[in-house]
């Protein structure tokens, strides 16, 4: 919110208007520094914060009770580039909305995929994941070496428009 009281008056003399459109005070080397220019800083800084808040939040909009949400404990699963003939795309594996689970075909465990990076010509395709739970023998934690793992999500390959369970081994 835009202050009110008129600054441009003794002591102060801060004429900053936002119309004027500049956001920069030069100072002169071997001066002394004047407290108007001080005071114009101030201002131009002020109408900043102003205008990023305005923009972000709605005009009343609670901001109380915020909270931060840290997942300390998410994995990485490297995958293979290939399967079969298929490129692996790990993008398939991901859904913003629909959270993606992925179950190790040997052991058992499951996973929520909570991101992924598709692959660079040094790095694999990679799945970042939150372990939902352990294998069958309820003491494995995550996916062994070479596992394969399937995805409860269904897509459709342009090559024959045949929808398929994913498979792929990692």
């Amino acid at each position: 919110m835009a202050q009110k009281t008129d600054l441009n008056v003794a002591p102060y003399y801060d004429d900053f208007t936002d119309s004027d459109n500049f956001n920069k005070t030069l100072f002169r080397p071997g001066f002394a520094v004047q407290a108007r220019e001080l005071t114009q800083l101030q201002s131009v800084l002020q109408n900043q914060i102003e205008k990023q808040g305005s923009h972000i939040f709605e005009e009343g909009a609670m901001v109380i009770p915020g909270r931060l949400n840290v997942n300390l404990k998410h994995y990485s699963l490297k995958l293979a580039s290939t399967f079969g003939s298929e490129t692996i795309d790990p993008s398939q594996y991901y859904s913003a909305t629909t959270p993606v689970t992925i179950t190790g075909a040997t052991s058992g465990v499951t996973a929520v995929v909570i991101g992924y990076d598709v692959a660079t010509a040094t790095d694999q395709p990679t799945l970042y994941l939150r372990y939902l739970s352990v294998g069958s023998d309820y003491a494995t934690a995550v996916f062994a070496d070479g596992e394969n793992i399937s995805a409860n999500a269904v897509n459709i390959y342009s090559f024959d428009r045949r929808k398929w369970k994913q498979s792929y081994k990692f």
